[in-house]
């Protein structure tokens, strides 16, 4: 019960961190000691360009002498107009004096930024640190466009084929009528010449002096003197 009242009394004012090892309760008046520590605040870290990345560096912190922080939170804050979300890591330490953390291009492009530190153990965390320097990223380059389609040529709309009406059957009052747009120009055709006739052509049969001229019946004509 005592030490139970002892530790309950200590959790109210602070963040108790003690070893207790073999402790015993005897009738004599007995003494415990606890140490108590309160988290601390974040150190404020210090941030770099390198190849369009931010590199958030700071140094270990401590909960107590020789203890460690076991992680830390990283946090980029947008300060651009209009601002971007945050964008937070959470860092396992590494247990060397100096933790860092890189944040990407594509997470940096176009905005302006700030970084916090807030240390944490367990279930403990401690204040957010001040603001680091900012750092201006400009904005990823557009992506070039498909050569392939700026090349590809713009095809025309195929003309639709007017084709004439077909005549119902029994429809007797409208003749097809067709395609002119089609149909080649049409040449004189070459109409060859009628033959010869192979059969000789009969000739008229000479029928003699016309009677009509014929020597007078009375005797013959008296000469004429030239």
């Amino acid at each position: 019960m005592l030490v139970g009242a002892v530790a309950l009394s200590l959790g109210v004012a602070g963040t108790v961190y003690a070893y207790a090892g073999g402790w015993t309760v005897t009738s004599a008046p007995t003494r415990f000691t606890a140490k108590v520590v309160k988290m601390p605040r974040g150190v404020e870290p210090s941030v770099t360009k390198q190849s369009g990345q931010a590199v958030v560096s700071w140094s270990a912190q401590e909960i107590a002498p020789g203890v460690r922080m076991d992680h830390y939170l990283v946090v980029a804050h947008s300060v651009a107009e209009p601002p971007q979300p945050d964008v937070t890591r959470a860092v396992a330490a590494g247990g060397s004096t100096t933790e860092s953390v890189t944040f990407g291009t594509g997470e940096m492009a176009g905005g302006k930024w700030r970084w916090t530190i807030t240390p944490k153990y367990r279930e403990w965390t401690g204040e957010p640190s001040k603001l680091s320097p900012r750092l201006a990223f400009p904005a990823a380059p557009a992506a070039p466009a498909d050569p392939a389609v700026i090349a590809a040529p713009a095809v025309p709309p195929a003309s639709p084929s007017v084709s004439a009406p077909t005549p119902e059957a029994g429809d007797t009052s409208t003749a097809p009528v067709p395609d002119v747009r089609t149909s080649p120009a049409s040449e004189p055709e070459n109409v060859p010449a009628p033959p010869r006739s192979s059969t000789p052509v009969e000739e008229e049969p000479d029928l003699g002096p016309d009677p009509s001229v014929s020597a007078s019946p009375e005797g013959p004509t008296s000469p004429v003197a030239p």
